[in-house]
């Protein structure tokens, strides 16, 4: 463990020589991406207090449908209410702590498998066998214990922390720029899902995403369909920032893209600090890209691929097939790479290369990203 950092007093792990300013600063130190101490930390620190991508509202249309998901190492579930409301609810029985509900499904009341309690679609407290002796108890204790639940442009996100201030108040401008882009976004389903292992800290994963200057070599493919050149539009704002790219070339090696079909631009955008939303050339669409923490040197990679059909037309699958064959595989080996010399002796901390003229190699959002982690560590 890093003797840096006391876990029991709290006290904050050695950041050594990074800097408020990406031009003046290093990178955060290597062992930040292993310390399970670290990872401890960030649990309270910012997997707890910040929004986190579940689900799109289309996956829960009707009363009563549900979908269970997970922040960090807490269980939680989203369900649409009879009064259409879409709520969000630790999945933990009130009575004995088993999980209420799996998967996706439909039901008019929760029931827990292990002793039957039950609850309706708002959280409140049903009923169960043996109540009457517990009727000091349940009054102030036997209901649901609530999640913040936000929809942002049809997607369904959720926060630990019932004081944080409303997403849309923190990122309301990469909405409007993801709307811009795909005018009808909010009304895109999704038509699959797909889920990846990596062996790679959370952060390693992020910190690969979060720059092109590693595109031009590893990248060839995606190289010919986007045009990164100095041509890059950047912006930042509160907890996200967006980057558009002009559409290069439709007759690629990345994915074939018809040219007579509706095409839009690129647009690649972040939610801190686990959410990537990733608009390609082609048809309307969304790949919603999580970065799922599974450990202090394992990442689950979630991929929400959105459509206006749920039925992906041939452009679409070839662009889901460039996805998981191609580009993840591309940036897989990279990080795992990356984490295995994260522990050499030979490396501490490294610098970052910033040139806002260059967005094509400038890693000033790698900054942009360490630094919300530095920020919550340390605070």
């Amino acid at each position: 463990m890093n003797e840096r950092f006391n876990p029991i007093s709290g006290r904050g792990p050695d950041a050594g020589l990074f800097d408020p300013v990406a031009e003046h600063s290093h990178t955060l130190p290597a062992d930040w991406y292993y310390d399970p101490g670290i990872y401890r930390r960030e649990h309270e620190a910012i997997f707890y207090r910040t929004w986190n991508y579940q689900c799109h509202m289309s996956d829960i249309p009707d009363p009563g449908d549900y979908c269970a998901g997970r922040v960090a190492d807490q269980d939680i579930f989203m369900i649409r209410g009879d009064d259409g409301e879409i709520r969000a609810f630790y999945n933990v029985c009130s009575h004995r702590a088993h999980p209420l509900l799996e998967g996706h499904g439909n039901t008019r009341l929760i029931v827990c498998p292990y002793h039957q309690w039950c609850y309706r679609s708002d959280g409140c407290f049903h009923g169960a066998r043996g109540r009457d002796t517990l009727k000091k108890w349940i009054p102030d204790n036997a209901d649901l214990k609530p999640v913040r639940a936000e929809v942002y442009g049809g997607l369904v996100f959720v926060n630990l922390d019932p004081d944080a201030a409303p997403l849309m108040d923190q990122a309301g401008k990469l909405l409007g720029d993801l709307r811009a882009t795909c005018p009808g976004m909010d009304d895109l389903v999704r038509a699959e899902r797909w889920e990846i292992d990596v062996a790679a800290n959370w952060k390693t994963v992020i910190d690969n995403n979060h720059e092109c200057y590693h595109c031009a070599v590893n990248h060839p493919s995606l190289m010919e369909l986007v045009d990164y050149e100095s041509k890059a539009r950047w912006s930042d704002d509160g907890i996200t920032f967006s980057h558009g790219a002009e559409n290069k070339s439709l007759d690629n090696t990345a994915y074939a893209v018809d040219p007579d079909a509706a095409t839009q631009a690129s647009m690649y955008g972040y939610i801190w600090p686990t959410t990537i939303p990733l608009m390609f050339p082609g048809s309307p669409s969304l790949a919603l890209f999580q970065v799922i923490p599974t450990g202090p040197e394992t990442t689950r990679e979630r991929w929400d691929f959105y459509f206006a059909s749920r039925d992906p037309s041939p452009q679409e699958r070839g662009f889901m097939d460039y996805i998981k064959t191609v580009l993840v595989k591309e940036d897989t080996g990279l990080c795992e790479n990356v984490q295995r010399g994260l522990h050499s002796r030979g490396y501490r901390q490294g610098r970052f290369v910033v040139d806002h003229a260059h967005p094509e190699f400038s890693e000033h959002h790698v900054h942009f990203f360490q630094k919300f982690v530095h920020d919550a560590l340390t605070e």
